[in-house]
C-alpha cells in the first residue's frame, strides 16, 4: 500500500526529474548526445507522472506540499495539492509530453547550426515543468507565478525561429493576448480574496458556500474570460492561429495538446470546485460556456475548413475542439444547477474525455505535421501532395489522427463526440423551455461542426498526401526519423486502443472526478465503465442504449480487424500482378495540374459562408498578342480570404489605442516646466476629491 508521503515524493522527485533537463540542456553541447541528454530528462519524468496521475485518481488520495521552499512571508509560500482533478490534466501532461520528447530526438537535429539546441532543450523542459507547476498551484502566488513561467517560456519557443519577421509578429500577439488574459484570471482571483482574506485555494473551496451569489458571479465571469482567451475561445482566438504555425512542430503539439488543456483546468477548478455549489441562480454559467463552446465550435472548423497552411487548419482545429470541451462543461454545469447529477456527471465526463482525445490526436496530427515540413520544408499544402509513396509511416499515423477527430469508430474521438452528443439530446429534461430551445440551437451547431470537421480532414489528408506531388520538394521527400516515427505512434496507438476500450479512459475520468462532499464534486464513481456509454433517462440513471457508442465501436474495431486479415491472407498469397496508368479521360498523359488543390477543394465552403470569409479573387490572365484577347497564353487565379474578427475588432481597437497613446506621447515634451505642472494638476485632483469624499 503507498502511502500520501510516498506520493509526495515521487512528485517531488518527477520535478527534480524535469529539472535536471534544464540542467543537462545548458550543460552539453550540440551533439545527438546532447539532444539525447535534453530529452531524456522529459522522456523519464512523463512516464513517472503517467504512473504518479493513475495512482493519485485511482486511491483517491491528496498530495500536499507546502512550502517546499523556504518562504518569511506565509502569502508568498509555494503551495502545491493534487487532487483527482488535477492528476486527470497531469495525466494528460504526461502522456503528451512522453511521446513529444521521444519524436524531439530526431525533430531538433534540423536546428543543429542554425539555431541554439541548448536553449531549445532548456525552454523545452522549462515549459513541460511550468505547466506541471501550474496544475499543482495551491494557492494565487503559486499559480500566477508558474502560470507566468509558462507564459514566457511558450513565447520565446513561438519566436524560436526568431530569423522570420512573421515569427515575431506572432510571438508578439500572443504574448499581448496571454497577458490580457492573466490580467483577468488574476482580477477573478482577487475577487475571492477580498472575500476570504487568503491566498489559499483552500479557503476558496472551505468558504465558497458562503460567499454571495453575485460575487461568484462576477469572479465566473472574469475566470471565463482570462482562461477563454489561453484556450482560443472564440473571439480571443486570434493569438492561436499565428503562434501554433509559427512554433516549431513539437512545441505546437504541447502548445495545442496541453497547454490549452491547462487553461480548461482552470477553468473546471474555478468553476467546479471555488464556484460550488450549484443552484438554478448558476444556470446561466452552463448557457454561456455552451454557448461559447458552440460558436468556437462553428468558426473554428470553418477557418480550417478553407485553411492553406496545414498547421495553420490544426490551430483553427483547436478552436473547435476547446468549443465542444466547454461545450461539454457548460452542459455539466446546467445540468448540476438543476440537481439533474446523472446527467451533469454524463456531461462532465464527455467532456473530460473529449480533452483527454484532443491531446492525443491533436498531437499525433502536429507531429505529422512537423515530420512533412522535416521533409518538405514547406507548410503550404498546395505544395505538397504525394507523400504517402514517400512517407508512408507519416502518411498512415496522420491518417489516424484524422479519422480520430473526425469522430469516425472505432477511433477515440467517436466516443467522446457521441457522449456530448447524448448530453445535448437530453436537455428536454431541464424544467426551462428558453434553456432547451438553446440547447436545441447549440446541437444543431454541433452537428454541423461533425459534418465540416470531417470534409475539413479529408481536405487536408488528401490534397497533404494523395494524388502527386505538386513540388519537387513533395516529390524528393522521405520518411522521418524513426524517433519521430515511435513518437507519432505512441500516440495513435492510443487513439486506437481508447475508440475500441472507451471503458479504459471513463474509468480514469470517474476515478479522478470522484465524489467528495466537502468539494461538492459530482458522483461519477457510481457509474460503471459501460453504463456511461448509455442514454440518460429523466432519474438521472444511465441505461443501456439498443445501440450505444461502445458497441457501435466494438463492432466497426471487429470488422476492420476481419478486413486486415483478410488482407493480410491475400497479401500472403502469390498471384499475378500487372501495373496499369490511371485513366486521364482522353489527355494523353495526366499531371499535377489536373488535379484538386487545397483552394479548389474548398471553394463551395467559401461561396456557402461568404458572409464570415469575405473571399476575394485576383486573376491575371498573358496573351500570345496584345490585338488578340482570344487567344490565351496563361491564366492564374488567386482566391484571399479575411479574417472577421481580426478587421472588425482587433483592428479598429488597435488603431484606437495606438491614436490615444500618441496623443498622450505628446505630453511628453521633455520640458521640465510641464513635468511640474502635472504634478500641480495632479496634487490639486487629490486635494478636490479628498475634500469631496471626506
Amino acid at each position: 500500500m503507498i502511502l500520501a508521503a510516498d506520493y509526495s515524493i515521487l512528485f517531488q522527485t518527477i520535478i527534480l526529474v524535469f529539472s535536471s533537463g534544464l540542467a543537462n540542456s545548458l550543460i552539453f553541447g550540440r551533439s545527438t548526445v546532447a539532444r539525447i541528454a535534453s530529452f531524456a530528462p522529459a522522456i523519464a519524468g512523463s512516464l513517472l507522472l503517467v504512473i504518479f496521475a493513475v495512482l493519485v485518481s485511482i486511491s483517491g488520495s491528496k498530495v500536499q506540499i507546502s512550502d517546499p521552499f523556504v518562504a518569511t512571508i506565509p502569502a508568498l509560500a509555494i503551495n502545491l495539492y493534487v487532487d483527482g482533478m488535477a492528476a486527470f490534466f497531469m495525466l494528460i501532461l504526461g502522456l503528451v509530453t512522453f511521446a513529444v520528447s521521444i519524436y524531439s530526438i530526431g525533430y531538433s537535429q534540423q536546428y543543429s547550426g542554425k539555431n541554439s539546441t541548448r536553449s531549445f532543450g532548456f525552454l523545452f523542459n522549462l515549459f513541460v515543468l511550468s505547466m506541471l507547476l501550474v496544475i499543482a498551484s495551491n494557492s494565487i502566488y503559486s499559480f500566477l507565478i508558474f502560470w507566468e513561467l509558462m507564459s514566457l517560456a511558450s513565447f520565446f519557443l513561438v519566436i524560436y525561429d526568431h530569423q522570420k519577421e512573421l515569427n515575431i509578429k506572432s510571438g508578439l500577439t500572443y504574448i499581448v493576448m496571454t497577458h490580457i488574459g492573466t490580467a483577468f484570471i488574476l482580477a477573478s482571483f482577487l475577487v475571492f480574496y477580498i472575500q476570504t482574506s487568503s491566498f489559499s485555494f483552500d479557503s476558496f473551496r472551505e468558504q465558497a458556500p458562503s460567499i454571495p451569489q453575485y460575487v461568484r458571479d462576477i469572479s465566473f465571469v472574469l475566470a471565463f474570460i482570462g482562461f477563454g482567451a489561453k484556450s482560443g475561445l472564440v473571439p480571443l482566438h486570434i493569438w492561436l492561429p499565428q503562434a501554433h504555425p509559427s512554433a516549431p512542430s513539437n512545441i505546437s503539439s504541447l502548445m495545442s495538446a496541453v497547454m490549452i488543456k491547462v487553461a480548461i483546468y482552470g477553468l473546471v477548478r474555478t468553476t467546479l470546485d471555488f464556484g460550488a455549489p450549484m443552484t438554478p441562480d448558476s444556470a446561466w454559467w452552463g448557457v454561456l460556456l455552451a454557448s461559447g463552446g458552440a460558436v468556437s465550435c462553428i468558426i473554428g472548423v470553418l477557418y480550417a475548413a478553407i485553411e492553406k497552411d496545414i498547421k495553420k487548419a490544426l490551430a483553427y482545429s483547436s478552436i473547435e475542439n476547446a468549443g465542444i470541451i466547454l461545450l461539454g462543461l457548460g452542459m455539466s454545469v446546467l445540468f448540476q444547477s438543476y440537481s439533474l447529477l446523472g446527467l451533469a456527471a454524463l456531461a462532465l465526463l464527455a467532456s473530460m474525455f473529449h480533452s483527454l482525445n484532443h491531446a492525443l490526436f491533436k498531437s499525433l496530427l502536429f507531429m505529422g505535421a512537423g515530420a512533412v515540413v522535416f521533409r518538405t520544408h514547406t507548410k503550404k499544402m498546395d505544395q505538397l501532395g504525394g507523400l504517402i509513396k514517400y512517407m508512408p509511416w507519416t502518411a498512415l499515423l496522420f491518417l489516424i489522427g484524422a479519422l480520430s477527430i473526425s469522430g469516425l469508430p472505432p477511433f477515440n474521438g467517436f466516443v467522446s463526440e457521441w457522449l456530448v452528443l447524448q448530453t445535448l439530446l437530453s436537455s428536454y429534461q431541464l424544467p426551462n423551455l428558453a434553456l432547451q430551445v438553446t440547447i436545441s440551437v447549440v446541437s444543431v451547431v454541433f452537428a454541423l461542426t461533425m459534418g465540416l470537421a470531417l470534409a475539413t480532414f479529408i481536405r487536408i489528408f488528401g490534397i497533404t498526401f494523395l494524388a502527386r506531388p505538386r513540388s519537387e520538394a513533395a516529390h524528393q521527400a522521405k520518411e522521418a526519423p524513426k524517433s519521430m516515427i515511435v513518437g507519432m505512434s505512441i500516440t495513435a496507438s492510443i487513439c486506437v486502443a481508447f475508440g475500441i476500450f472507451p471503458f479504459i479512459a471513463t474509468s480514469l475520468v470517474s476515478a479522478s472526478f470522484g465524489f467528495d462532499k466537502q468539494q461538492h464534486f459530482l458522483s461519477l464513481q457510481t457509474l460503471s465503465p459501460f453504463a456511461v456509454l448509455g442514454v440518460p433517462t429523466s432519474s438521472g440513471a444511465l441505461t443501456s442504449s439498443s445501440m450505444s457508442a461502445g458497441t457501435v465501436a466494438l463492432m466497426m474495431g471487429c470488422v476492420g480487424a476481419f478486413c486486415a486479415g483478410l488482407l493480410f491472407v491475400a497479401s500472403g498469397r502469390k498471384t499475378a500482378r500487372k501495373v496499369y496508368s490511371t485513366w486521364d479521360c482522353g489527355f494523353g498523359q495526366l499531371n499535377e495540374r489536373m488535379q484538386y488543390t487545397a483552394s479548389s477543394l474548398s471553394q463551395p465552403l467559401r461561396v456557402v459562408f461568404k458572409i464570415l470569409y469575405k473571399p476575394h479573387n485576383e486573376a491575371e490572365v498573358s496573351y500570345f498578342t496584345d490585338s488578340n484577347r482570344y487567344l490565351k497564353k496563361s491564366a492564374k487565379v488567386e482566391t484571399h480570404t479575411r479574417d472577421v474578427f481580426n478587421e472588425g475588432f482587433y483592428q479598429p481597437v488597435v488603431k484606437a489605442t495606438t491614436l490615444v497613446l500618441d496623443t498622450v506621447r505628446k505630453m511628453q515634451t521633455g520640458k521640465i516646466n510641464a513635468y511640474l505642472l502635472y504634478i500641480m494638476i495632479a496634487l490639486v485632483a487629490m486635494l478636490v476629491l479628498a475634500e469631496v469624499t471626506r
